[in-house]
């Protein structure tokens, strides 16, 4: 990821802060991190995916947790760089604070959330740093491209066809695998093996898989 990137990221996240109303004489403070998945950037987000991060106050046990500041934003892909803003005001000696991620679809499904305590310090020097908020896979998401089957690649060559299947979905998990080869049987949505012959030709149809 460049650091152009980065910055727009960053940027247009703060300014899509939610959370309480912050006093405008006060100066503000961010709190930076990055929203990531097993992966990486080769996994793409189900189409009009929404992730929404949150700066909580977590310290009674009993009771829900308080929204100090909130961002939301649309997503395609992992990772997520985001900001939040909020004003020293807010944060309160011996209180503890966490981060919580989540990324629900257009019909306000759940697609993915932290499932770790994520704790952090919003007065520390090291809230400039960008924390990692690992996220985990809650409903399987439906591929950005929404062709699955590519039959007109059988009989063609193995490493064409994964250059074609990659263009034409984004995917860059796209790899060919020998006929017999012992593969493991966990479903990817966003996954396409190609199968080859000794001669590297495609021999069954290429599936998301």
């Amino acid at each position: 990821m460049n650091k152009l990137y980065l910055m727009i990221s960053i940027i247009y996240f703060i300014g899509l802060n939610d959370g309480a109303k912050l006093p405008k004489s006060e100066k503000q403070l961010i709190l930076t991190g990055r929203v990531t998945f097993p992966g990486g950037s080769s996994v793409p987000i189900e189409p009009d995916g929404k992730l929404t991060v949150e700066l909580q106050d977590t310290s009674l046990a009993d009771a829900p947790a308080k929204v100090i500041a909130r961002g939301t934003s649309k997503v395609t892909r992992f990772p997520v760089v985001f900001g939040l803003k909020y004003s020293p005001s807010q944060i309160l000696d011996g209180h503890t604070y966490s981060l919580d991620a989540s990324i629900k679809n257009k019909k306000n499904e759940l697609l993915y959330t932290n499932d770790i305590y994520i704790r952090v310090t919003p007065l520390s020097v090291n809230r400039k740093k960008l924390i990692e908020v690992p996220v985990k896979l809650i409903k399987k998401t439906t591929p950005a491209s929404k062709k699955h089957h590519w039959p007109e690649l059988v009989g063609k060559n193995g490493q064409e066809a994964v250059r074609i299947i990659k263009k034409e979905t984004g995917f860059t998990n796209v790899m060919t695998v020998k006929e017999g080869s012992p593969v493991t049987m966990e479903y990817n949505p966003n996954r396409v093996r190609v199968t080859v012959n000794k001669q590297g030709i495609v021999t069954i149809v290429p599936t998301v898989a």
